[in-house]
């Protein structure tokens, strides 16, 4: 995809006619324009092939053009509408965070499974009952930093040194903390499932 200011379909046709410049078999690749974006597809099976396509391409048009791209995993002709799919997860990983480089699908399969669980954990009504639920009314109430400190055991899995250094706490303060908190709330940091849920909520914070 590609935007010049708020202008979106201008920059996107530049796309698609740099993208198709050359004559017929003379061109390493072939592109297809479908609603607000350009798909390409390469004779290739690394992402840094791809990278070094969208690179020349973006090299070659107007700097005010701003174009971000996903790249799909390697796919047969039969694949490519999986291979489609792959490649608007890649570009709204993109689009949806700092990442300068544009994600390749299997390079960045941890970011997607994340995206993915975050997308459906937000579905629906956020539950107000519940450890994460419990502690973020405490902090509201109370001005503490419970769901923080809750986020940085789960994400050190209870290391209070390096929960401590993230913090920017003493170790006594954050074993304080967690006693505090199994007090509010059931917080069951003994159960992986509890656990795992608590981190898919705390992600779509």
């Amino acid at each position: 995809r590609a935007h010049e200011g708020g202008r979106r379909h201008a920059a996107l046709l530049q796309v698609f006619e740099r993208a198709t410049a050359g004559f017929g078999w003379s061109r390493p690749s072939r592109s297809a324009l479908a609603d607000t974006t350009v798909y390409t597809v390469l004779s290739a099976e690394q992402a840094t092939v791809a990278r070094d396509w969208i690179s020349a391409l973006v090299a070659a048009l107007p700097h005010l053009l701003t174009v971000q791209a996903g790249i799909s995993a390697p796919a047969a002709a039969t694949e490519l509408a999986v291979a489609r799919t792959e490649a608007d997860e890649c570009l709204a990983l993109q689009e949806g965070t700092a990442v300068l480089v544009p994600p390749a699908y299997e390079e960045s399969w941890d970011d997607l499974v994340l995206r993915r669980l975050r997308a459906a954990a937000g579905t629906g009504r956020t539950p107000h009952r519940g450890a994460v639920a419990e502690l973020r009314e405490h902090d509201r109430a109370h001005g503490t930093a419970y769901v923080a400190t809750l986020r940085a055991w789960l994400q050190e899995r209870g290391e209070p040194g390096r929960i401590a250094e993230q913090l920017g706490v003493h170790e006594n303060t954050v074993r304080y903390r967690m006693r505090r908190m199994a007090e509010l709330t059931d917080l069951r940091l003994d159960d992986v499932h509890k656990r795992f849920a608590m981190m898919i909520e705390l992600a779509i914070l």
